[in-house]
This record gives C-alpha cells, structure tokens and sequence, in this order.
C-alpha cells in the first residue's frame, strides 16, 4: 500500500512543483510589467471617439516601452471595445479587472458607459480614468475616479460668456438624450441665469436617429437668438445640415462633444458658420506663443501624423492625456500598481500639463480642469478658425 500510495503521490508532487515553478516564473515576469486595461467604442456610434483614443494610446505605450518603460517597467495595454453600448462596456471592465488583473481602467469613450464603468471600478476600488465629458463621472468625487474631457460645465460658462460678448440672450437648444447630452441640458439651465441667458425652447433627439427635422422646425419657430447643440457626432452634423435645409438663419453653437474633423466632413459646407466649443489642440497652428500647452500639443500632433498620416483630434487628446496623467502616478510609485488605493492617492496629487489643458487634481476635483483652457472655434473655409 505504501508503494502504491508513493506511486500515486509522485506524479502529483511533481504537477505541483511544475505549478509553483511556472507560478513562480509569471510573477517574475509580471513583476517587469504593468498591466493596464482601456475600454473605448472602437465601433457603433461613439467610435469617431473611440478608434482616435485608441490609437493615441498605444502609440503611446510604444514610446514608453521604447523608452525604458515606467521606472524600468513595460506597459502591457489590453484593449476591449465596448460597441458604445453602455452594458458592453460594464462587462468589458469586469474582464480587464477580474481575469487580466490590470491596475487601472483607461475609459470609456462615452458618459453612458462611462458611468456604469466608474460604479464598477469604484465598488472594486479599481482606478478609472474616463474620456467621458459629463459632469456626473466625478461629481461627486469618488476615490479612484477621474476624467481628462473638459465638462458641460466648463464648455457651458465658456458658450454663455461668448454669447455675452455678442449680445445674444434668447437660447434655443437641442441634445442627444444620452448621458452626455442629458448632462448638457442639465447645465444649460443651471447656469443660464447667471450669465443674463434665457431658454425660450428645448428639444431632444435619439443618439441613433436619422432626422432632427421636426425638432428644428419648432426651434425656428421659437424667438430664440441661437441655438446651442449638444451631442456626440453624427448627430451635431445631421442638424447643421437640416437646420441649413430649413432655412434657419440664426447662428448655431455646437457643443465640444463633436469638436473634430470628422465634424466638416459628416457636414460638408452646411458647417460654413458653424461655432464650437473646443480644447486647443483642434487647431494646434492657431495656440498663442508661449502657451503652457503649446510644446506638448505640438509633440502629440506631430507624432501622431507621423504613427497615422492624419490629425488628432480632441479625443484623441483625451486618452493621450489620460494615460499620462496614470503614468505620472505610478512613476511617483516606483512603477508599483499593486496597491490600488495608493494608485488612486497618486493619480490625485498628479500635476500635469497636457494637450487637453492643465490638470491640477485635488481631493475636491477629480477633473483639474477649468473652463479657461478651451476655446470659442467658428468654421471659416471649410476649417476651424479662432471665433471672433
């Protein structure tokens, strides 16, 4: 019995220390790596978000590794698409985090499954970094949830001081009933009164429909002096183009949710006039001297037209910064993400210049931005331009 018993033992001792070797060999490995997770809608309605994000960030995971890596350490990206669909990307960050054991979230490309994504992470006290603008994904602050798109209410206050300055009062708008334009609505009413606006009329649209025809029709037959669109391409586009259609003379304002060249193309010359709330890298030639922003912005593009042969564009920016901005953090570690709080205290002392603005993080903001480093843009020729 007990030669049977040692028989039967040995191939089971050996497996186990075959195990323990190989164990043993993985973390060797894993202990020169890091393991970051990024969601985006690389396809379905938010991927003129996504796909840009995607590409920024892993051409910029092959300068750093290029590079030496983070404190000696190899970023190791893995990327899922979320569809644009809010459920896909709530599954998708259950993956990142349960089975390919990352030490952060870089995502989503959109406020919906940004949301849902952040109430994971924060339940599992994982650190998210959105590309979502809406104000809800970290107000209120939540430990380990940030954000690097400017908000609606940045982009709100820059609009109403812009139509103070052109004497315009009675606003008209309309959004995706989205998150992201949801939020939008939200803020628009909020602020109006502090800045002399009155909403004389509001409608809202489907992120997949077709035709805003009947919802432009009321807004022209309102008394309103501009009409303010919020929403993520191509929704922005199709309205330029109806209300153009309708013969809508008024000036239109479209949010920084579609700040892109994606935006001139989907709408053609119906853009002619068009105004727009962006981040300065959408034209990057137009950036005063001496700018904070201007030597990094200038990297980014340039290296980005040299990895793609075509311009970034704000969401681009996003993701560039947000990946930086972990960077930052888990340098102040030693490159040592495995504490999950401690990466979270890190990301929120993070200073750090970026092509999105200067983020300055702190235990009340979770954003750092402010509404001073975006822009009032208006297409002129077929290209954005300075608004004047």
């Amino acid at each position: 019995m007990k030669k049977g018993l040692k028989r039967l033992l040995l191939p089971l001792l050996l497996s186990a220390i075959m195990i323990f070797v190989s164990a043993c060999g993985g973390a060797s490995e894993d202990n020169n790596t890091i393991k970051v997770g990024a969601v985006y809608s690389i396809t379905g309605p938010n991927s003129p978000l996504g796909v840009p994000e995607k590409q920024a960030v892993e051409m910029l995971v092959k300068q750093i590794n290029d590079n030496g890596g983070v404190s000696g350490k190899k970023i190791e990206l893995i990327i899922e698409d979320d569809k644009s669909d809010n459920t896909e990307a709530v599954k998708k960050i259950k993956k990142l985090v349960t089975s390919d054991k990352v030490v952060a979230v870089l995502g989503s490309s959109g406020s919906g499954p940004s949301l849902g994504m952040a109430e994971y992470a924060h339940s599992r006290k994982i650190p998210l970094i959105s590309m979502a603008a809406a104000n809800e994904v970290t107000d209120p602050v939540r430990p380990g949830i940030f954000k690097t798109p400017h908000t609606d209410i940045h982009a709100t206050k820059l609009i109403y001081k812009f139509l103070q300055q052109k004497g315009l009062k009675k606003v008209a708008f309309i959004y995706d009933s989205n998150p992201y334009g949801s939020s939008w609505a939200t803020q628009l009413k909020k602020f109006a009164s502090q800045y002399g606006i009155e909403i004389v009329a509001e409608e809202k649209y489907g992120t997949k429909d077709q035709s805003m025809n009947s919802q432009l029709t009321k807004l022209k037959n309102s008394d309103a002096e501009v009409i303010i669109v919020a929403g993520t391409n191509p929704g922005p586009a199709t309205i330029v183009k109806e209300a153009k259609q309708l013969g809508i003379k008024i000036p239109i304002v479209s949010s920084h949710g579609s700040a892109n060249h994606k935006f001139l193309e989907l709408a053609g010359k119906d853009a002619e006039g068009i105004y727009m709330a962006a981040g300065k890298l959408l034209e990057p030639d137009q950036i005063k001297p001496g700018d904070p922003q201007e030597q990094i912005i200038k990297k980014f593009v340039a290296d980005y037209q040299a990895a793609y042969k075509s311009t970034p564009d704000g969401f681009a920016g996003y993701a560039y910064d947000g990946l930086n901005i972990l960077v930052e953090a888990l340098k102040s570690l030693n490159g040592d993400g495995s504490d999950s709080e401690k990466l979270a205290e890190a990301i929120e002392n993070v200073k750090y210049v970026g092509v999105t603005g200067e983020f300055k993080f702190s235990p009340q903001d979770h954003n750092g931005l402010t509404e001073d480093s975006m822009i009032m843009m208006q297409v002129k020729d077929g290209k954005f331009q300075l608004a004047e």
